[in-house]
């Protein structure tokens, strides 16, 4: 019996390694469609809940392994990276006990396992620490066709029948029947039909959008001594840029350490550089406003007038605030917290685009909602601005651009995402990537500005949540006949 809890184990641990190697980073996509496999031999296993932590922390740890680049700047990320973990896995722990009440029926499996996943998957992105990053849907950024169902239902919806195909999977071999394999192939053709709707052609005229993808080390990034050169550097590409003569260049988060919006001379340098192309330039920068800092974003004219700005809604959790610092205080931990954070960004107030442009910034861009919100607000293209360069060289680089890929698809705009030492590029409705670059340089392409808005995009996660709810009751509803059948 020790010996078969231990496969068990590992089986549950060879399905967080295979969940693991489908993201991206990795890369290895298809593999999502089978990665769940080992882990519902586990759960027929008596420490269910333990298989699930076992497969959560394995997952987990090997996903969000970019964190550790942070180390540099701080060892206290180790001992967060393993906190982070074990939370992270307190939702598979939870989601395998639920899987595990369904185990003695098929269809229940069918119908219980996707509700179950999912859902963990949607609560988990929720709250002051939730998480967009190491969503089984991810696996598939470089497959289009297998997408589309984001526009409706959410990117939620895919992941929800990744993991029908592999409960099938599973009953395939554990049943030894051919019905199951058939339901498998059904559920990854039904992604596939979503491909078939067709998406309405852009009625405006073209945008020309300049992308502008630079490479400085955070280290130099966040030292002011190097404003002077950095400044250079950024004006130089900026040059770069307008030489193609566009109508929107576009800029990273924070360019410079510096308030350029408090700076005369800087503002005057972007300003003369929007006037000389003719052309509206975006830009990161910090803003410093009633003792507060705030993450921003800003638009510039074609006169290089300032059109207006937005502010982060949605900081990185101890990354540019920390939850609950008052909390840590009272603990006594607060100069702990201090060494780590000493200064909590204040979040904007609203999902407000820029002359039709909705900026999602860095961590924003990882969740559905703040570009589904934008763009009800009147964004009619998004452009994501991220500063990549804590997590340089790692897997986080793709990770954050598969997510602008889904928040194409799910508000049928067309993206642009200019990274500093990350992943800069533009990314069509359909979310076909259309030119992507890691390097230090200027990406020229053409963009529509579009109004129409996809289901998604009016409904959001209602839909989808309604029908998870339907499933989980409607199992409980056969879990109570058959109970009453069992009394009788």
């Amino acid at each position: 019996m020790a010996r078969l809890e231990r496969r068990k184990a590992l089986s549950a641990v060879l399905s967080g390694v295979l969940a693991a190697l489908a993201m991206p980073g990795f890369g290895a996509g298809p593999l999502v469609f089978v990665a769940l496999v080992p882990l519902f031999f586990a759960l027929s296993g008596k420490r269910r809940f333990l298989y699930g932590i076992l497969f959560g922390a394995t997952f987990m740890a090997l996903d969000f392994r970019w964190i550790l680049t942070l180390y540099r700047f701080s060892p206290l990320v180790v001992p967060g990276l393993v906190l982070l973990v074990l939370y992270l896995s307190l939702f598979f722990g939870v989601a395998s006990l639920v899987i595990r009440q369904s185990r003695t029926r098929p269809f229940q499996l069918l119908l219980v396992a996707p509700v179950a996943i999912t859902l963990l998957e949607v609560v988990r992105a929720q709250g002051p620490l939730g998480t967009g990053f190491s969503s089984l849907y991810h696996a598939l950024y470089r497959t289009p066709s297998l997408i589309q169902i984001a526009s409706v239902l959410g990117p939620w919806a895919i992941t929800a029948l990744i993991v029908l195909v592999n409960a099938a999977v599973f009953l395939a071999i554990r049943q030894r029947r051919l019905t199951y394999l058939i339901a498998a192939g059904a559920a990854v053709g039904l992604l596939a039909a979503f491909s078939l709707v067709p998406v309405a052609p852009a009625r405006a005229d073209p945008i020309r959008v300049a992308v502008v993808s630079s490479n400085v080390k955070q280290e130099e990034k966040l030292d002011g001594r190097n404003l002077r050169d950095l400044t250079e550097r950024y004006i130089d590409l900026g040059r770069l840029a307008v030489a193609g003569n566009p109508d929107l260049v576009v800029f990273p988060e924070s360019i410079l350490p510096a308030f350029i919006l408090d700076d005369d001379e800087l503002l005057e340098r972007l300003s003369a550089l929007a006037a000389t192309g003719k052309t509206r330039v975006l830009f990161g920068t910090g803003v410093y406003r009633d003792r507060e800092i705030y993450n921003t974003v800003a638009l510039l004219s074609s006169s290089g007038d300032l059109l207006g700005t937005y502010e982060m809604v949605r900081p990185v959790p101890f990354g540019e605030y920390v939850p609950g610092r008052r909390i840590w205080e009272a603990i006594g931990l607060g100069r702990l917290v201090d060494s780590f954070l000493p200064v909590d960004l204040t979040p904007g107030e609203a999902f407000a685009p820029l002359d039709g442009i909705g900026t999602p910034i860095c961590f924003e861009s990882t969740f559905p909602d703040p570009a589904r919100r934008l763009v009800e607000n009147g964004a009619q293209i998004l452009a994501i601005v991220t500063n990549d360069a804590w997590f340089v060289g790692s897997s986080e680089l793709e990770a954050h651009f598969a997510a602008a890929v889904f928040r194409a698809v799910e508000t049928r705009r067309f993206v642009v995402q200019a990274a500093n030492s990350g992943v800069s590029g533009l990314v069509d409705p359909k979310g076909r990537i259309l030119a992507a670059t890691k390097r230090e340089e200027v990406l020229h392409g053409t963009v529509y500005a579009r109004t129409d808005r996809a289901l998604y995009a009016r409904w959001g996660d209602l839909p989808l949540l309604l029908l998870l709810g339907a499933g989980g009751l409607a199992f409980i509803a056969i879990r109570v006949r058959r109970e009453k059948r069992n009394g009788e």
